[in-house]
């Protein structure tokens, strides 16, 4: 049997670690939005004679209109993508007819615009909902691993209906944004009033919930950090793509954790007096040690396959989700049950 918990401290500084270089990253690199959060135009072209970069640089500089600063991009289908500030529907056809004329006949693959007003809505909407994820995970989590002879149903359910009722309503029928977010703010401060009234009633259930979410935090920050260090070599943006794959991370790796709790949660019901936490909690990831790993490789190798033979569209995508789920396979086996391990200890 392999003994997980005896290690704890060697897994929390390797993930320490791990978080502090991504939180660096993220700092001294920062997220390189795309179109989606910062607005304007991307429009992807395929001509049928040969150019080159350069060329396309001296068309940008020649050109009569302020295109801000362009970023061009080549594919492996032997296109270029180009990003430039949001251009209207003149403009747009301006800056078509001066790419024919300069570099001759091309095809458009596809062009889209995001104006800057959106492009703010989005990255705000963007980050409100990650947010409102993990208040629902938590709460989700404290009332399943609940203690049924102390904890009520009842107050998650309520509490949980509550603030996903007050979020619905903010997000889609109120059009002011300052309305939104301290509509946000108030679910937050709520949601943490909470959290520190169940623990400091020992409500054993929330600490399932806390830990998962701390196994999260640990997900995201670390693969936004790969994210960020990818983007300086290989131009990534961080898109609504991007927020997408981070969702469904959110997902992937409380599933397997899940799997863990509950494993940990039946075991203790047959733990011995002379039997510590520490050995349950090792029973029970070696037990789900073999279907989180087999799980982790099936999905993985499925990505990888749509890494390299899939369209480049969704490839960096793709990417975020390889990244993400071999953190999350290592969190819930590394971090989340550890760290529940120690929490309880403490007592």
């Amino acid at each position: 049997m392999i003994h997980f918990i005896r290690r704890t401290k060697i897994w929390f500084a390797l993930s320490g670690l791990a978080v502090a270089l991504a939180v660096a990253a993220i700092f001294v690199f920062g997220l390189n939005f795309g179109i989606d959060f910062t607005g304007g135009s991307l429009m992807e072209v395929r001509f049928e004679q040969t150019v080159d970069s350069t060329k396309l640089q001296s068309v940008f500089a020649e050109s009569g209109l302020n295109l801000g600063s362009p970023i061009i991009t080549p594919t492996d289908e032997g296109s270029f993508i180009l990003r430039f500030r949001y251009l209207e529907e003149l403009e747009r056809e301006q800056f078509a007819g001066e790419l024919g004329q300069s570099l001759g006949s091309f095809e458009t693959l596809r062009f889209t615009s995001t104006g800057a007003t959106l492009g703010q809505s989005l990255r705000e909407r963007a980050i409100r909902a990650i947010s409102y994820s993990i208040i629902a995970i938590v709460l989700y989590l404290a009332a399943v691993f609940r203690n049924k002879r102390r904890d009520s149903l009842t107050k998650y359910v309520s509490i949980g209906s509550l603030l996903g009722f007050t979020a619905i309503v903010a997000e889609t029928m109120v059009e002011n944004e300052l309305t939104r977010w301290l509509t946000f703010l108030g679910i937050l401060a709520t949601f943490a009033i909470f959290l520190v009234l169940e623990i400091r009633k020992k409500s054993a259930s929330l600490k399932y919930g806390v830990c998962a979410i701390a196994a999260l935090v640990h997900d995201i920050t670390i693969t936004l950090g790969v994210f960020v260090v990818a983007s300086q070599f290989f131009g990534l943006e961080f898109d609504s793509l991007t927020v997408t794959a981070l969702l469904a991370l959110l997902g992937f790796s409380v599933n397997d954790t899940i799997v863990v709790f509950d494993r940990l949660r039946e075991n203790r019901k047959f733990q011995t007096a002379s039997e510590s936490l520490a050995a349950v909690a090792d029973k029970s990831l070696n037990q789900t040690l073999a279907r989180s790993i087999n799980t982790s490789v099936s999905t993985i190798a499925v990505l990888a396959l749509l890494f390299f033979l899939g369209a480049e569209s969704i490839r960096w995508f793709v990417f975020t989700l390889i990244v993400g789920m071999l953190v999350g396979t290592y969190s819930s086996i590394f971090i989340a049950t550890p760290l529940l391990v120690s929490w309880e200890n403490r007592k």
